[in-house]
């Protein structure tokens, strides 16, 4: 597989014949292809029915894909709620850090060629806007950037990845694969290295109804019903009801200036009529729009659901909870490490792999580099600076592993850290001061030069007061016998431990637990007035 994608890549730099020359900036044997980039879309809102829709999308399904991603577009232009939600979602993945990883033969060549290839594509401008560009591909179901190439030296640099719209794309007769449109009945064939084609996979299905907006299209033409009917409430609400009357003889336009009056009435209170007829007002049009806003609202929330995975993400309307929120927006980063997944994989193939041929001379898949998104979110630092000191005790944690867990890059050479307060911050080049000491190692260091008496009176009075302070045997025996009384009645009865521990659950409520209760107050009793007194004695208010 990888030697057919080299063969295609060394096919289509052959095919380029000047450093920034384009597919689209060229001319077919056949036909032209330049106009389609300044095709504008046609606006089908207003033309657009049930039957109207079920025929593009049909056609769609038959290879025609145009008139559907010239829909797509429109929808997204013309729906504002849908706009925003798909913003949110492609948007997302541009504050998730990237990275070039090493391939799997993960040596010093391999690394070296992945530092290559992430220097290549940092030196891209706007590369953020060419993963947004990809992202489109959620709703359509495909993106295609076209690759402009550019040389400095002897390396081989594209210089920009452009945008180019769905509707000048066409299906090949394998309903699959995408050519450009020429007005040739085939299309043409894409040049390998002119371009990154991004397939995104919202659905399952061939091609044509892959992309999200094959779900959303029909609650956004509810939402335009909905919309139109209450434009039309709102003309008339609260207007009377026009009644015209003519007599049997009136002449058609007769009958015509009487309508037009009764219109003129409805909007200039003025209007002129044949003698002979007669105008009557009813009961003013009543109504209300809560018909139109449940609609509306119904088919906003369907689409966020769909776009999203949650509606608690968007609009809460005064409802839900905090909990809940959270537990959507997990649902919410499973899609987002979806689409970066998806998208992930295209620029490995598409961008990464060229470039590491070209500029490195790569055949080896074992060296070509990966691109790949961190959807890991930083762990709770509270939480994880208590548990990383006591797992260290008894296993080793590499701290690349901690720093990525904790959101916090790895120092460069040389780089200040932080340090404990107290402790100086090493300059560049010196070494670090040493840590400040713990209790056990203070006391040990102290007592060798002052004596133990000397340091247990002056380092840690507090401290050395709690240590000292000791429950006496008998007291902790008597709470043990009747706390533990009913696992020994078990236990001397013969019952063999495996069931014994079976039965924990059971024994738990007869287990006396009142003395260990009342002893665990006062200790907490006694603590917490200690602590006020020492810390009225520190402050001098004692």
């Amino acid at each position: 597989m990888l030697s057919t994608m080299i063969d295609r890549l060394a096919a289509g730099f052959r095919a380029l014949k000047g450093q920034k020359e384009m597919q689209t900036r060229t001319v077919s044997p056949n036909a032209s292809v330049v106009g389609l980039a300044s095709q504008y879309l046609a606006s089908l809102t207003g033309g657009v029915t049930p039957r109207r829709l079920e025929t593009i999308l049909r056609a769609a399904d038959h290879g025609d894909i145009v008139g559907q991603h010239e829909l797509f577009a429109t929808i997204e232009q013309r729906d504002e709620h849908i706009h925003a939600e798909l913003s949110k979602r492609r948007r997302a993945l541009l504050s998730v850090p990237w990275s070039i990883r090493p391939g799997r033969a993960n040596d010093k060549r391999a690394e070296e060629v992945a530092a290559s290839v992430r220097e290549q594509l940092e030196a891209l401008p706007d590369f953020e806007d060419a993963i947004l560009d990809l992202a489109d591909a959620i709703g359509h179901g495909f993106a295609c950037l076209e690759i402009e190439w550019g040389q400095d030296g002897a390396t081989r640099l594209p210089v920009g990845l452009h945008f180019r719209p769905q509707n000048m794309f066409q299906l090949a007769p394998d309903f699959q694969t995408l050519r450009l449109r020429d007005m040739t009945p085939d299309g043409q064939e894409l040049w390998p290295a002119g371009w990154i084609v991004h397939r995104h996979a919202s659905m399952s299905g061939w091609s044509p109804r892959q992309g999200l907006f094959r779900v959303l299209v029909w609650t956004w033409l509810l939402k335009q019903y909905a919309r139109g009917d209450f434009a039309e409430f709102l003309e008339i609400h609260g207007l009377p009801l026009r009644l015209g009357k003519y007599p049997a003889t009136a002449s058609a336009d007769e009958k015509k200036a009487l309508l037009t009056a009764l219109q003129a009435i409805g909007h200039d209170a003025a209007g002129a009529i044949p003698d002979g007829m007669l105008i009557e007002f009813h009961d003013a049009a009543r109504g209300s729009e809560k018909p139109f806003e449940a609609m509306h609202n119904i088919c906003e929330k369907g689409q966020s659901k769909a776009i999203l995975g949650s509606t608690l993400t968007t609009d809460t309307q005064g409802v839900g909870s905090q909990a809940l929120g959270e537990i959507h927006n997990e649902v919410r980063l499973d899609i987002l490490r979806s689409d970066a997944r998806q998208i992930a994989s295209t620029l490995t193939r598409q961008l990464c792999a060229p470039l590491a041929w070209l500029n490195a001379g790569v055949t080896d898949g074992a060296l070509m580099p990966v691109f790949e998104f961190d959807t890991n979110r930083p762990e709770d630092l509270e939480k994880l600076a208590k548990a990383l000191p006591m797992l260290s005790d008894v296993m080793d944690i590499p701290a690349a592993w901690a720093h990525r867990r904790a959101g916090i890059p790895m120092p460069e050479d040389g780089e200040p850290v932080l340090k404990r307060k107290g402790q100086a911050t090493a300059a560049p080049g010196e070494p670090a001061a040493p840590p400040q000491p713990r209790k056990a190692e203070a006391t040990a260091a102290l007592s060798a030069e002052e004596g133990e008496a000397d340091v247990d009176a002056g380092l840690f009075p507090d401290q050395d007061a709690v240590d000292a302070a000791t429950i006496p045997d008998a007291v902790l025996t008597a709470l043990a016998r009747d706390l533990l009384a009913p696992i020994l009645e078990e236990a001397q009865a013969g019952t063999a431990p495996e069931a014994l521990l079976g039965k924990l659950a059971e024994l738990y409520p007869k287990m006396d637990t009142s003395g260990l209760e009342e002893l665990c107050a006062r200790v907490l009793f006694v603590g917490e007035l200690w602590g006020r007194l020492s810390a009225q004695a520190e402050t001098g208010d004692a």
